[in-house]
């Protein structure tokens, strides 16, 4: 353990004892990894001195996991700032972009790489670069169809994620990569059932099953696109307790970037509007994963996921399943579903109120 100056702290140190209030609340648990949030916290807080873990930044997951072709030629540093730029913009462009490549893929024409690397590569950089992406991605409006603006979603949340996992760089294009194709597959899809407003049939849902696959044969032999981004695109709807497709493999067998872009698609499918069901909000998500998806998700990856978007929803107001109206004033490491809610001059734990829930977020789009 050392102590470092407040001012002496970097993005990717990782907290060796608890930060508390003046109150004696745990405002950020040991063991955090520091993020630019946590960072501008500190800087307000009314302390000189934080103790950190010995070696200062974890190792990287990507040090442990067999299943990653993970080089060495890419380490893991991320720059502070970046120029002045517009995230709606590029997000714009990049869907725009993307619907060509995914009626290109229907029609028969199977892009380069590079024309595939060069759509991702202005999120890519951003989600690199910009400590702030993350409020901001959460700002970004829908600009095109479901089936378009969520594989760039997916993309934009897988590449954060895998950066939060503390893989290097290399690792977070590959997520990206993969979460922009990973319904490619879709492309093969009848429209009829793909649009289909309302629950599929049995005989549908087996259709609509073969997109990964599909989109697997669909970039296979594409030059340059590496195993991680094709078994991404693959082995999404594999769950880790063997009940997914389309190969029902489990646990370890699954591809990391993988076990990313499916928390990434389940998050992102959640928190949209369809046609035939409103969005949950993002605690209700939470919970969902945290407490359904245990034993089919990487928990570990979709903890690591829930803990760091959080922290972004502090300040939100919402109602309670009380018919109480309040804010989100914290949120907690060991709960992220279960925030700290104040109402007027009261103060509602919902990991202690376990019977109150929040069924509204107001300003939540």
């Amino acid at each position: 353990m050392t102590k470092l100056k407040k001012e002496d702290l970097i993005v990717g140190m990782v907290l060796a004892e608890d930060i508390y209030s003046k109150t004696g609340a745990v405002l950020i648990g040991a063991g955090t990894k520091l993020d630019a949030s946590h960072m501008r916290f500190i800087e307000r807080a009314d302390m000189i001195f934080v103790h950190i873990e010995e070696d200062a930044v974890e190792t990287t997951a990507a040090s442990k996991e067999p299943k990653m072709q993970v080089t060495a030629d890419k380490p893991k540093t991320y720059q502070k700032d970046m120029p002045r730029y517009n995230l709606q913009e590029r997000y714009q462009n990049t869907v725009s972009k993307f619907k060509n490549i995914y009626y290109d893929f229907r029609l028969g024409r199977v892009p380069v790489f590079q024309e595939i690397e060069d759509l991702v590569e202005p999120l890519y950089e951003a989600i690199l670069n910009d400590e702030h992406i993350t409020s901001k991605m959460w700002q970004i409006q829908a600009y095109d169809d479901y089936t378009f603006d969520h594989s760039v979603r997916v993309s934009m949340i897988a590449g954060l994620l895998a950066k939060w996992c503390g893989y290097p760089a290399n690792i977070v294009k590959d997520a990206s990569l993969s979460g922009l194709l990973h319904d490619i597959g879709k492309c093969n899809i009848p429209d009829e059932i793909l649009n289909k407003p309302g629950p599929l049939t049995p005989e549908e849902f087996k259709v609509i099953k073969t997109h990964a696959t599909l989109g697997y044969v669909l970039i296979k032999d594409i030059p340059n696109i590496n195993e991680n981004v094709m078994l991404g695109v693959l082995q999404h709807h594999e769950r880790m307790d063997g009940s997914g497709y389309p190969h029902g493999i489990k646990g370890k067998d699954i591809n990391m970037i993988a076990s990313i872009v499916a928390v990434s698609d389940v998050y992102c499918a959640m928190t949209a509007d369809r046609v035939y069901k409103p969005a949950f909000h993002p605690f209700e998500v939470a919970s969902y994963i945290l407490e359904k998806c245990y034993h089919t998700l990487n928990f570990s990856i979709a903890k690591t996921f829930l803990t760091n978007i959080a922290p972004f929803f502090i300040g939100h107001r919402v109602k309670l399943t009380n018919d109480l109206c309040g804010e989100i004033v914290m949120t907690y490491k060991d709960d992220p579903a279960r925030p700290l809610v104040r109402v007027d001059e009261t103060y509602y734990d919902l990991r202690k109120h376990l019977e109150i829930e929040i069924l509204q977020m107001f300003d939540y789009d």
